[in-house]
């Protein structure tokens, strides 16, 4: 079976198919906060943004967020914060790590590692949310103001999806997304957007023990390693595949799949 990060050419959800999702990492719906914009220092690079995601349409009682995204920036990395759990980090040459900050631990896949795991990804995409192809592909329509941007307005469907993007060439980043069919729909807008020193992004990995996904089979007696793989964030490693409670499951021919 062939998985990609989030079907056709959107992504804003980047946990990858075999690290789970766990319920735990939604946050509650909350009022959405008051937009900040460092609209002056901003650039494309070295930028620390938040979204916050709608589902459905906002009611006349104010817009509630099911919960935001996070994606910090600099020119070589990208990391991307959805929950005090965990986070992920991509870099230009296709690299992906995921951090467990209560742990200070962290496990690294290789892009041979997510070739192995039939796992797709767009680079351009993760890097700017919106695959400029897909902007390609759709229909553009006015350039207006928002907060201290100009942001170009796009329409158009694919895969059966309306799609509405509003998009900040300054920062190559969407200032609004809208996704989907009459009342399913889900919105993601932005709502801060602030720089970030070098010395600060780095920081956000800094200090973690790292572990190549390629060990993982040969690490089950790690008490981390053991959680994870029961918690369903780590689905298998290089000497099996792991059942929700961890147990690895055999091939079916009287030994353990490799």
């Amino acid at each position: 079976m062939k998985y990609t990060l989030l079907g056709a050419a959107i992504l804003f959800s980047i946990s990858l198919p075999s690290l789970a999702h766990s319920a735990t990492e939604d946050q509650e719906l909350q009022q959405t906060p008051v937009s900040s914009f460092e609209c002056e220092e901003l650039t494309s690079d070295n930028i620390d943004v938040r979204y916050a995601v709608f589902s459905g349409q906002p009611q006349s009682g104010g817009e509630v967020s099911n919960r935001d995204i996070r994606l910090i920036k600099s020119q070589n990395r990208v990391i991307y914060k959805k929950s005090p759990i965990a986070f992920e980090a991509w870099d230009r040459n296709g690299e992906y790590v995921r951090y467990f900050p209560q742990e200070q631990r962290s496990i690294t896949y290789r892009p041979s590692d997510l070739r192995s795991l039939n796992m797709t990804y767009d680079l351009e995409q993760l890097f700017h949310l919106v695959s400029p192809k897909l902007k390609s592909q759709l229909e553009p329509t006015e350039s207006i103001g928002r907060s201290c941007f100009t942001v170009n307005k796009y329409r158009g469907k694919q895969d059966g999806q309306e799609i509405e993007l509003e998009w900040i060439a300054s920062l190559s980043l969407p200032y609004l997304l809208t996704l989907g069919q009459g009342k399913q729909r889900r919105t993601y807008r932005l709502i801060s957007a602030n720089t970030i020193s070098k010395n600060e992004f780095d920081a956000l990995t800094r200090d973690y023990n790292d572990l190549d996904f390629a060990d993982v089979g040969d690490s089950e007696s790690d008490p981390f390693i053991a959680k994870m793989i029961t918690q369903g964030f780590i689905q298998h490693g290089n000497s099996g595949f792991y059942d929700s409670n961890g147990n690895r499951l055999s091939d079916g021919q009287g030994s353990h799949a490799h």
